[in-house]
């Protein structure tokens, strides 16, 4: 650390002693003697320092201070510090404040409002959870031609697979090219007839049923459109606003036909769909044919089950694997009246 020596005026420029000084990147170091020959050292923080006339420099503080160092080497390294200290030396603080919040936040959205949202999901009523749904379908299906022939038929399949339930479930069928299927908090699922059109055996709508039927029986569905919601949802749970939420939904409802579930519940509904089907002496094989047909229909009509996670090839193998050595199944004739009822009525 290089030393300078100079002259310091305190209170007055009449009131002058010799000095040795040094700088850091902290501050200046004034050392001085006082009256009885003893050392003491003044120190100037950069905050409180600014440039005089000449070769003076001032502490801005009271009371009045002044160094002069003829030195032009003292003078540049002055200078130099002083620049660091023009430089706003709030804007690091502030951008670490900033990246802190930023990741408060992305924190909060990947994991405290998914936890928030599957507790609230599970908290909820089931009859709450009903009416909720009930409001959401019936704002959302006005969007829709509803098909009723077929959709008298497609809930008399779901009726003989026997599927207990809390949850009072309807099928609605409707005039939709795009190959689709979706699922309404409290028991509704909606079906396109882009999708139905294309299937080819009744395993496939058994599948299609049961995955979706996971996902309201599993509260899927509540719990992904809470979270879709986000903070409101959260804050009227906390204070037990329960209409309030009832509200937003129903105002939300367009959400649901693109409503996108995690990778962990897409692949929950789909094995415990897998397992009703196995339960009911169904073959598994349907999901997989229902996969490969929503691959097929994937050009020509784009599918919400197609952008979800995991991918359908993904799908297909954990299904497959599932699948080692399935005993057999044939579908039950009551199943297949219906669905050859389905089928011939397209």
């Amino acid at each position: 650390m290089q030393r300078f020596e100079g002259f310091y005026s305190y209170d007055s420029r009449d009131n002058v002693q010799q000095a040795i000084v040094t700088v850091s990147n902290k501050r200046v170091e004034i050392h001085l003697k006082d009256a009885h020959g003893n050392p003491r050292v003044v120190h100037w923080y950069w905050h409180n320092v600014q440039k005089g006339q000449g070769p003076d420099w001032h502490h801005t503080g009271l009371p009045q201070q002044t160094l002069r160092i003829a030195d032009t080497a003292f003078g540049n390294i002055m200078e130099k510090q002083l620049s660091k200290k023009r430089r706003n030396p709030a804007i690091p603080f502030l951008l670490g404040l900033g990246a802190f919040l930023i990741a408060l936040l992305l924190a909060a959205y990947c994991w405290l409002i998914p936890f928030l949202a599957a507790r609230a999901a599970n908290a909820l009523p089931v009859e709450y959870e009903v009416e909720m749904g009930e409001h959401a379908y019936n704002a959302l299906i006005g969007e829709f031609k509803v098909n009723d022939t077929q959709t008298v038929k497609v809930n008399r399949f779901f009726e003989a697979l026997h599927i207990a339930s809390k949850y009072p479930v309807k099928i609605t069928v409707v005039e939709e090219e795009q190959v689709n299927a979706f699922a309404v908090p409290g028991g509704h699922i909606v079906v396109f007839t882009g999708l139905l059109d294309r299937m080819s055996r009744p395993e496939e709508l058994a599948a299609l049923l049961a995955h979706e039927f996971s996902h309201i029986e599993k509260r899927h569905t509540t719990r992904s459109l809470l979270q879709g919601l986000g903070t409101y949802t959260m804050i009227s749970l906390v204070f037990g606003d329960l209409s309030g939420i009832a509200a937003v939904v129903a105002e939300n409802a367009h959400t649901l036909r693109h409503l996108e579930y995690s990778r962990s519940l897409e692949k929950e509904a789909d094995l415990n769909g897998l397992a009703l089907l196995e339960a009911r002496h169904i073959s598994g094989e349907g999901y997989i044919q229902l996969f490969r047909t929503l691959q097929k229909g994937a050009g020509a009509a784009p599918s919400e089950w197609l952008s979800s996670h995991p991918d359908l090839d993904n799908r297909i193998s954990y299904v497959k694997e599932r699948l080692k050595d399935p005993p057999p199944a044939k579908i039950s004739g009551e199943l297949e009246a219906i669905w050859l009822d389905i089928s011939t009525g397209r």
